[in-house]
């Protein structure tokens, strides 16, 4: 009795699993998602790819959440959608291939799946453990290789029990095949029936095997026939060239020919040879049969057609260019020859063809895999899309993994081949009409350092921690959104990128960062799993405490992970007390492999561990490629040690903050400041520059003296006007400037200044300061027309977006107050900006050859790649009035962290031999103001907007530009061609459907790949 309540308990909580299992794979096949449950073999040579390697669109896939993670099998989602054409596969029609009985009838199967299994049966399993595939759903097709994959639709409360039972445990189907992947697909296609005279054998002879007695059935028989059935199919649906399923990859026969007109196959026999190992005496493996067409050089005439038999010897060579080896899988020979001539007219009919299959022909010594490309004509470019393995040498002081590249498929040498039409280029493989769009590896010269964490506490941390460290003349710190993360537009344009906690579905950016060459900064992150796969092995070690010993820093406590990632001892990576330092001297190496990405080297050195466990606390990999280099640290290095040790803190704090400073500066490469320089930036007083009449009249009508001292409250910013001798009520602060106005600066020079000055009211009248938090803050208020703001450094600039602004010492940053009328040319102000700072420069005959350019809608580049400057406009109404803040920021003479236009001019000298003078801030900015007032009035002028546009096009990087246009619901980028401005400054884009425009506030331009998209 006590049986049934504990079988109907059993019952009922794996049903409410199921329905768990369910609704979470609602919710991950809910829009354009993909999801796959796969096995990860235990002493595998590589990990299962995200997505299955017979979809149409692997290289796209990337990983939105990984679902489960065990040492058995992994369960994630992915996008986009993964597709599969099914046109070079076998109809399931007929019971093939594994001779299905009544499938399942149900209305609503609208899920498509695809299943991959071992081609070798499990002989322990028992007939009770067989999930029949027609009880899950309808078979639709099939392929077979060195795995059998076969396509099938069904509903989802089917796959939810599928999915459960093959995490629960070894999933077995009909004939005792093991499923080692399954994966939801969009089919697309018809497949192929084996109709054909050349098929039709074949096929009897499949279901002749699967109504053979369970004693008299032969699967090994069975499999070859499957195989031989698939490749004729895969030949008459022209695809030449071999599909590599997880565990291997098949060869299929290139075929080329000259002159044909038509080849029918009819009697098609198939070689198979099982695989191979290194020894060099091993038989021969194969005889294949070779066949040579040979067409008449006149013009054909219709007659029968005569075949011509001749046996010759021959030896088929792998690769005519290298010596041949006496191995195996290196040649074959003394293989018949069968020559067939044909007449001078009617259709050519090749009889009896023999195709050799070659099946996981990989010597067991050799951790290569071979991996043919899209057929002969493409050979040299499969170089660049091998996969590899990556092998590592267990030691606790260094890891080295190197990964081998995979050597391609040597081609065969035969007496004649079948002519392979060119197969034409994709868009998205075909040669842009420039390099313009091609975005180059990572600039380790980029000035952007971005942050991100899942914690809020961590991220404020981690920037302050960064910002310490780093020179900050030189380098922004951004703290970014997942979402912005994810977009990926920083690629390329990041000298670090620094996460703290979960990377999420960004973890394939990341890893594709590095092996670009980045730098890549990971604390306390499961990022250290998805560079390093085989640290999946994890320990909870809840808010512990550890020492750890780097370099001179001894003994220091700080928090660990509340994970303690290690190599998983099933890799024997890990190694104990005892063998510790025999895994040094023996190179114990395993295979592994991140799925998705090319063949890599990675150099991996532990560079710390705790003191008690010897789990690895600081490690750092190398890309051997393009030098990346990435440090993963289990200790929380962004936390203040003192917030959690109180006053014995202060020691590891200090350790801390040198340990970052080593790491940054020495290991990462990044310009770090100099130890003994702790002092933040101290900011100054203020200046009040020009006219002095105008001057005094501006300051009565600004503010009023109370108790003989004049204080103007700006939004952001108190101003106090000091007369001679006044003094400040306080010290120059972020939120208070004194201006004094009787005293001239000394690190600018009021002389050139006016002297370059030619506007009327922009610019007239200035207050400069050394240091200021920013020159907007400064013009934030409702001052007068042609208000100027002038800093040599600025502690807190903001630029489109509320994005940050390096302004070192060398840049002219100005903010001008400009007072419009409402009109229809007022939107193009920011354009306006961005001409004058550019005319600024070239506007004077001599420095026109400079190639200082716009990028839309307000940087500042020279030539394409290399941003120097930029510009910012806000607007706010003031009764008929609209008053315009302008900021703009230009780098004039200091060369980091890009360039700046003196190292523009100096270049220019140096080729061309001219004797160009450097520019001075004072001249440029007089330049730019005297530019920007003339712009501005002639545009108010008839037909003013068209000659603005006409020079505006002079200088501007994108006519007749090709680009694509993200919308902001997420679909499809939509391509176009660039064609100008609207009379409101919107970017007009040509397209197929028609022009759309763009407007330049809310969206982001990546000049690199060509992409405007909404900002996240």
């Amino acid at each position: 009795m006590l049986f049934t309540p504990i079988y109907i308990a059993m019952t009922f909580i794996k049903t409410w699993r199921i329905r768990s299992f369910r609704a979470r794979l609602l919710e991950f096949l809910s829009g354009n998602t993909s999801v796959a449950f796969c096995k990860v073999p235990e002493n595998a040579a590589e990990t299962p790819t995200l997505s299955s390697k017979l979809c149409t669109n692997p290289k796209n896939a990337y990983l939105c959440d990984l679902l489960d993670y065990t040492n058995a099998s992994r369960i994630c989602s992915m996008k986009p959608t993964q597709c599969i054409e099914v046109n070079d596969w076998v109809s399931c029609a007929g019971g093939l291939p594994l001779g299905f009985g009544e499938s399942l009838c149900e209305a609503d199967l609208n899920v498509e799946v695809l299943f991959e299994c071992e081609m070798e049966p499990h002989e322990e399993s028992s007939y009770h453990d067989i999930v029949t595939l027609e009880s899950m759903g309808q078979p639709i097709a099939w392929k077979a290789g060195s795995h059998l994959a076969i396509v099938l639709k069904t509903n989802i409360e089917n796959l939810s029990v599928v999915g459960f039972h093959f995490v629960g445990g070894e999933f077995i189907i009909d004939h005792k095949l093991p499923v080692v992947r399954i994966q939801t697909v969009q089919i697309s296609g018809e497949p192929n029936k084996a109709t054909d005279l050349s098929m039709r054998g074949l096929r009897s002879e499949i279901q002749h095997s699967l109504k053979q007695s369970h004693e008299g059935f032969q699967w090994p028989i069975h499999a070859a026939l499957l195989r031989k059935l698939s490749k004729v199919v895969d030949i008459k649906s022209d695809r030449r060239n071999g599909v590599e399923m997880n565990g291997g990859s098949d060869q299929v026969l290139e075929t080329t020919s000259v002159g044909r007109r038509n080849v029918t196959l009819t009697d098609v026999s198939t070689i198979t040879t099982k695989s191979l190992s290194a020894d060099e005496d091993e038989p021969e493996v194969s005889k294949p049969v070779e066949v040579e067409v040979i067409l008449p050089k006149e013009s054909p005439v219709k007659s029968p057609l005569r075949v011509t038999e001749t046996i010759t010897e021959s030896i088929i060579h792998r690769s005519p260019e290298k010596k041949t080896r006496k191995s195996p899988e290196k040649f074959l020979n003394k293989s018949p020859e069968r020559k067939l001539v044909v007449p001078e007219g009617g259709e050519l009919v090749v009889e009896n063809v023999t195709v050799e299959i070659q099946h996981n022909i990989t010597p067991k010594k050799s951790s290569l895999k071979l991996d043919l490309k899209k057929g002969t004509s493409q050979l040299s470019s499969s170089l660049l899309n091998i996969s590899s393995q990556i092998k590592s040498i267990t030691t606790h002081k260094r890891v080295v993994s190197t990964t081998a590249p995979k050597r391609p498929q040597s081609q065969m040498e035969m007496t004649t081949q079948v002519k392979e039409e060119t197969p034409k280029s994709s868009p998205s493989q075909m040669t842009p009409k420039s390099t313009k769009s091609s975005r180059p590896l990572v600039n380790t010269k980029s000035p952007n350092v971005l942050i991100y964490s899942d914690s809020i506490v961590a991220r404020d941390n981690l920037e302050a921690s960064l910002k310490k460290v780093l020179d900050c003349d030189r380098y922004t710190v951004y703290s970014v959104t997942r979402e912005a993360l994810c977009a990926g537009a920083w690629r390329g344009r990041a000298a670090l990128v620094a996460v703290a906690g979960c990377a999420g579905r960004a973890a394939p950016l990341l890893l594709a960062h590095l092996l670009d060459g980045g730098r890549l900064l990971a604390l306390c992150s499961d990022l250290l799993h998805t560079v390093l796969p085989h640290y999946k092995t994890a320990e909870i070690r809840e808010n512990e405490v550890v020492q750890f010993s780097y370099d001179k820093w001894k003994s220091v406590k700080m928090k660990h992970h509340i994970f303690c990632y290690q190599a998983s001892p099933a890799k024997k990576q890990f190694s104990t007390e005892s063998d510790r330092q025999a895994s040094q001297d023996a190179n114990m190496c395993w295979p592994s492999k991140y799925t998705g990405h090319p063949g890599h080297e990675l150099d991996i050195q532990v560079l710390a561990s705790e003191e008690t466990w010897r789990t690895p606390s600081l490690l750092q990999a190398t890309d051997l490629t393009n030098n990346g280099v990435a440090i993963f640290s289990q200790i929380h290095l962004e936390a203040d040690p003192c917030d959690y040790l109180r006053e014995e803190g202060v020691r590891s704090n200090e350790a801390r903050l040198e340990i970052l400073h080593k790491i940054l500066g020495d290991i990462l490469g990044l310009h770090v400041k100099d130890t003994k320089e702790l002092t933040q930036l101290e900011y100054t007083r203020g200046y009040f520059l020009g006219n002095h009449v105008q001057k005094m009249s501006l300051v009565e009508g600004w503010c009023k003296a109370v108790e003989g001292k004049r204080v103007q409250k700006l939004p952001s910013l108190n101003i106090q006007w000091c007369a001679r001798n006044e003094p400040a009520v306080d010290p120059p602060s972020e939120s208070f400037l004194p201006v004094y106005m009787y005293e001239c600066p000394e690190h600018f020079s009021t002389v050139e200044y006016f002297d370059n000055l030619t506007s009327t009211h922009l610019g007239r009248v200035v207050i400069y300061a050394d240091v200021v938090s920013s020159t907007v803050a400064v013009t934030s208020g409702a001052l007068a027309h042609g208000v100027g703001a002038v800093a040599r450094r600025q502690a807190a600039a903001r630029g489109r977006g509320g994005n940050h602004w390096i302004t070192p010492p060398g840049q002219a940053a100005m903010s001008l107050q400009v007072w419009r009328k409402i009109s229809p040319t007022l939107p193009l102000a920011q354009h306006a900006a961005a001409l004058a700072a550019v005319r600024a420069v070239r506007s004077d005959p001599a420095y026109d050859q400079l190639d200082i350019r716009i990028k839309w809608p307000n940087d500042i580049y020279f030539g394409r790649d290399t941003k120097i400057g930029g510009t910012i406009t806000t607007a706010n109404c003031l009764g008929d009035d609209v008053i315009v803040d302008i900021g703009t920021g230009v780098n004039i003479s200091n060369s980091v962290p890009t360039t700046c236009i003196n190292d523009i001019i100096a270049d220019h000298n140096k080729k061309h031999g001219t004797s160009l003078a450097a520019i001075s801030i004072e001249k440029f900015l007089a330049r730019y103001c005297s530019q920007l007032e003339r712009i501005l009035e002639y545009m108010e002028s008839d037909g003013g907007v068209d000659a603005f546009l006409e020079q505006y096009y002079q200088y501007w990087l994108h006519s007749d530009e090709e680009i694509r246009v993200q919308s902001s619901d997420g679909g499809s980028p939509v391509l176009g061609t660039i064609s100008g401005l609207d009379p409101a400054g919107w970017l007009l884009v040509r397209t197929e459907s028609g022009d759309i425009r763009v407007a330049p506030d809310g969206n982001t331009f990546d000049i690199m790949s060509g992409l405007i998209a909404p900002k996240l």
